[in-house]
């Protein structure tokens, strides 16, 4: 049994204009010990499906699933005071800025302690001794003295530290990562992906890592999810979404994406034209169609998934033509 399995997930904000409905009916699951990447451009609704597990969406939030389910435990069933107990002990998160997660007016020492006291029975003393221990592990130099610290007085690189630190201090089962190393310069971004996916496989947590740059999945993923307007469009293990794309939205992302030795220095990169269509009201039919390559009239009828070889599905009516054409995506990206 999957750790966590979703079944048309729906997430509608009421907007000025009508419903903006930003996850639109999309199916995951994540095994344990699994590394699941989902990416996509921004507003596709990836942050979005991630605040809806941890269920840190605000209440005018209309939240609704077929199934969600964590461990066998069905999220949507349980109150609010059982999901916040999960909350920390059993499902964490990484959020895009440590800056703004953080609390300005605690110390970093008073903020990693009170995550594990919250959910477990353990002296303060026992909880000091666990962060200290977590912030050595994650890299961090002097780590009893930095407890005694604020986050303004870290720099950014030290703070996402901290946020792994503060993810793993009650051992999850799942850590949610939304965009972790967004604001981070590449040199810090290498060592914080490497260090989160050390750490994964090091003490078996699964982790759903949410972002727009596929040449981190390269380096990280074991299995991806595509999505597009609030849709998942192709689901794949790693090896086989670099390989043969199936959705003309992923091959385009890709071709987006400058490689070593086969990018020519000043030459024009690939774009994707058009923009994202909007998600208020109903959409028909492919999403993608009004910025797709190959849309014929069919496209006006919504696709289904194709399955292309095992556990790869793309949600387009031309999918086993995109897929005939190989790419060398990853092997490039990680070179």
């Amino acid at each position: 049994m999957a750790l966590l399995d979703i079944r048309n997930l729906r997430v509608d904000l009421p907007v000025e204009t009508g419903t903006l409905h930003a996850v639109r009916g999309i199916d995951l699951s994540v095994e344990r010990g699994e590394m699941l990447c989902i990416v996509g451009e921004s507003g596709c609704g990836k942050s979005m499906t991630s605040l809806a597990i941890m269920g840190l969406l605000p209440r005018r939030a209309q939240v609704r699933a077929d199934s969600l389910t964590f461990d066998g435990i069905d999220l949507t069933a349980i109150s609010e005071r059982r999901r916040s107990d999960l909350r920390g002990a059993r499902m964490a998160m990484m959020f895009q800025e440590p800056m703004t997660a953080l609390n300005p007016a605690w110390t970093l020492g008073n903020q990693l302690i009170e995550a594990l006291r919250r959910h477990r029975r353990v002296s303060k003393r026992q909880a000091r001794e666990r962060a200290v221990e977590l912030l050595e592990r994650v890299g961090i130099t002097a780590a009893a003295e930095r407890l005694s610290q604020y986050p303004h007085q870290l720099s950014g690189g030290l703070r996402q530290r901290v946020m792994i630190a503060m993810a793993l201090m009650c051992g999850p089962d799942l850590i949610v990562a939304d965009e972790p190393t967004t604001a981070l310069d590449v040199t810090i971004q290498a060592q914080i992906l490497r260090l989160i996916r050390e750490l994964q496989q090091e003490m078996g947590t699964a982790v759903i890592f949410i972002t727009h740059d596929l040449g981190v999945v390269a380096r990280i993923a074991d299995r991806v999810a595509v999505m597009y307007a609030g849709e998942v469009v192709e689901s794949a293990p790693v090896e086989a979404l670099y390989a043969r794309p199936g959705h003309p939205y992923t091959r385009g992302l890709l071709e987006c994406i400058p490689a070593p030795g086969r990018t020519a220095p000043g030459s024009r990169l690939q774009a994707i034209d058009g923009v994202v269509p909007s998600l208020v009201g109903e959409l028909e039919g492919c999403a993608f169609r009004n910025r797709c390559p190959r849309a014929e009239p069919c496209c006006a009828q919504t696709p289904p998934f194709a399955s292309l070889e095992a556990a790869h599905r793309a949600r387009c009516h031309f999918a086993a033509t995109v897929a005939t054409v190989a790419t060398d995506s990853r092997e490039a990206l990680c070179s």
